[in-house]
């Protein structure tokens, strides 16, 4: 998933978190169980990936595309635990790239919970800043504004194990590599969200554009744990 469109994802976001008021705090600790409250983003410059839900599961295509997920909260919220297993089937193709670098920032996927935060944009940073910059706090929940977004990845190449960075695109995009891909598909994650602050919603991904890849990503569950 190259700059650009990881970019325009996070406009994205924060239009959608900006009108989010049907989605009631009560569903929040089984999103899976409402298919109704997830948005996709698409990528006008990107095939989309396919998604469905059924029987409680979410299911995830991806065929050289790109396209997030996100949950999006009607408040924020206190979480101390959120909980997922997933089944993957394929992999990325990495060709000896290092995964993450410029022509390889695919992963099979990527949890994303995004902080509440104080950082809104001085007159002087209105001036200067890009105007990607400008509608991302612009578009941020009235009354509040944002910190930045953990993701935490499973990841494909070895040689990312325990490590973490501030992603390229962004210094309000931090990425944490947590599970390693398994040789049965099978990956359990579970992920302690930072003590004391309040998230704004979940932005899942899975991409395949960067690397030519193709592969599915079976969500089994998914359980929020407020404070």
């Amino acid at each position: 998933m190259d700059c650009r469109s990881l970019i325009y994802s996070l406009c994205l976001f924060f239009t959608l978190i900006a009108g989010s008021n049907s989605y009631a705090s009560e569903p929040v600790e089984w999103p899976l169980q409402h298919p109704d409250n997830w948005q996709q983003l698409k990528y006008s410059s990107l095939p989309a990936n396919e998604v469905s839900f059924a029987d409680g599961r979410m299911s995830i295509h991806v065929n050289q595309s790109a396209s997030p997920l996100i949950y999006p909260f009607s408040q924020p919220v206190a979480l101390q635990e959120i909980a997922l297993t997933l089944h993957i089937q394929g992999e990325i193709n990495l060709s000896g790239r290092k995964q993450g670098e410029e022509g390889a920032d695919d992963f099979l996927f990527r949890l994303g919970v995004v902080y509440e935060g104080d950082r809104r944009m001085g007159r002087f940073q209105r001036l200067m800043a890009p105007q990607w910059i400008k509608t991302l706090f612009a578009l941020a929940p009235e009354g509040t504004g944002i910190d930045y977004i953990s993701f935490y990845n499973v990841y494909s190449d070895h040689r990312l194990a325990g490590q973490e960075r501030v992603h390229p695109a962004s210094q309000l995009l931090k990425e944490h590599f947590v599970e390693p891909q398994t040789d049965d598909g099978h990956v359990t994650m579970k992920v302690s969200p930072e003590s004391g602050k309040r998230v704004l919603g979940l932005w899942l991904s899975s991409d395949g554009d960067d690397t030519a890849s193709e592969y599915s990503v079976q969500i089994n569950s998914l359980v929020l744990s407020p404070e």
